[in-house]
Parts: C-alpha cells; structure tokens; sequence
C-alpha cells in the first residue's frame, strides 16, 4: 500500500492510499481516456484511516490530484523514472526523454514567493478553496468538471469552468455572474499556478540531424498504454500459472501484479532448467 500526499485533496484530508494493481484491474482498461484513467483509480483506491479519498470518489478530485495518483500508479508499477525513444520526423535518428516523475512534481510545487506574485493570499482551507488577496475564493477544477464540460467548444467551456470554480463571497459587491475580465485572469493564473498537471509540451532535439520538435507528454495516457502493451502477456501468465499450480482464474486475478509475475517467473525458469536437463 502506497500514500500519497495531495494538494488539496479532499474535504477533510489530504492523503490518499493505493494498493499495487491486480490481474482484475489490467482486465478491466478499454482505451486511454480520462474516463478509464479515474476509474482505474477508484479500483486501487483503498479507505483507512487518515485518508478522504475512498473508492468511488476519484471524479471529485482536482485534476492535479488525479495526475498525482496517476504518477504513483505508474511508480509503484513500474519505475519512477519516465524513459521514452522521440523518432525524428527528419530523418531515421532520434532522441531520448529521461526523467523521475517525483522530481517532477516536486519542481513543480507552489511556493511562497509564486503564491504572493499571484496575489494568492490563503488555501487550501479545510473545504479545499484558496482565497486572493482581494477576498476572491475559488477552488480547482475537478474530474467532474473536465467531464461534464468536455463536449463544449474551448471558451464556452473555459467560462463555464469559471463559473463552477469561483465562489461568490457574500461580504463583496461582486457575484461570479459578473466578475471582471480581470478577476478571471487573476483566477485562471492562480489556478494554473496551484493545480499543475503532469501534461507537458517538450522540445526535443534529434541527435542525428539536429532537428527539432514538440513532443507532448501526458501522465494519463502514458500510464495506460503501458499497461495496454503488457496487457497482451496477461493471457500467457494466467495459463502458466493456471497449469502449474491449478489455481483458477479468480485466484490468479486477485494476485497483485508483482507476485504473479514473481510466480510466472519461477514457472518459467523452471521450464527452462528441464528443458537444459533434457538436452
């Protein structure tokens, strides 16, 4: 079981637990859209004690958040460190991209002096809203909001997202209906600010011919086609294991993934030592 610090989490907390992926989970992904990528959250989310982010509450929280689980999914799966071949459109050569995902989220940190240069006076509360220092309150967009405005073209959703996340304060003048250009901007910096995502454009140059290009990387789908490509050895496992020990689908499903690989691999080691006594 894993713990994740999370900022700003959930009302009431802001830690949640993850257990490893089991064979149900890998069965259970079809593609690599966000609607996969949080349900396989509330799949390993587990409650206990000191958490708020129990199974079936992965849509509620901010998309930073979602990304941060995302990222830890993906460590305890497979490596913190992110390494991924870039193919020049150029030529036959390319490049590498090479990073830890922890450092990652580390560098990219609020702090103090980014919070003040973006008038950010206070937050997250215990309700999980950050207030500006002209007494504007807002929270962070959710999974919720990136699903429900998902099908409306960018600036009506952009406005919209707005209107959900600004909380109008009954001790100003002010409502969110007609907030200013500018209390939006200020809004919109501080979120960006507070709640960034593991979604990147990079740009990469070919160490070949030298060219250069943007190559986009996002925790989310990153993540799922990992898990799709090793999906296809899930099979070949299960039947090992199922001819070897006799166990039945249901109990191989239920292995966390490391530990039925662990026992695929003692299987076919195995193998291969009677295939050389043989010889």
């Amino acid at each position: 079981m894993l713990l994740v610090r999370l900022e700003p989490g959930l009302p009431g907390g802001r830690w949640a637990a993850i257990v490893p992926l089991r064979g149900h989970d890998e069965r259970a992904l079809v593609g690599t859209t966000g609607l996969t990528a949080t349900d396989l959250l509330d799949r390993v989310l587990v409650a206990m004690p000191g958490t708020t982010v129990a199974p079936g509450r992965a849509w509620e929280l901010a998309i930073c958040d979602r990304d941060r689980l995302l990222a830890a999914v993906y460590s305890q799966t497979f490596d913190d460190r992110v390494e991924t071949d870039v193919r020049c459109r150029e030529c036959d050569g390319g490049a590498q991209i090479s990073f830890s995902l922890a450092e990652w989220i580390t560098d990219q940190r609020p702090d103090d002096a980014g919070r003040a240069s973006r008038g950010i006076a206070a937050g997250p509360d215990e309700d999980c809203f950050y207030t500006l220092e002209d007494g504007t309150r807002f929270r962070l967009p959710t999974g919720l909001d990136q699903r429900e405005l998902a099908s409306l073209e960018p600036e009506r959703a952009r406005v919209l997202l707005l209107a959900r996340c600004i909380v109008a304060d009954p001790t100003h003048a002010h409502t969110v209906g007609d907030l200013s250009p500018e209390i939006h901007e200020k809004v919109e910096a501080a979120i960006a600010y507070l709640g960034p995502t593991i979604d990147e454009q990079f740009t990469v140059e070919c160490q070949e011919c030298g060219a250069a290009q943007e190559v986009r990387f996002d925790i989310q789908q990153y993540l799922l086609r990992a898990l799709e490509h090793e999906r296809r050895y899930l099979t070949r496992e299960i039947h090992y294991l199922a001819c070897t020990y006799g166990w039945s689908l249901t109990e191989i499903l239920d292995l966390p993934r490391d530990e039925r690989r662990d026992f695929v691999a003692l299987v076919a080691a195995e193998r291969a030592a009677r295939r050389e006594r043989s010889r």
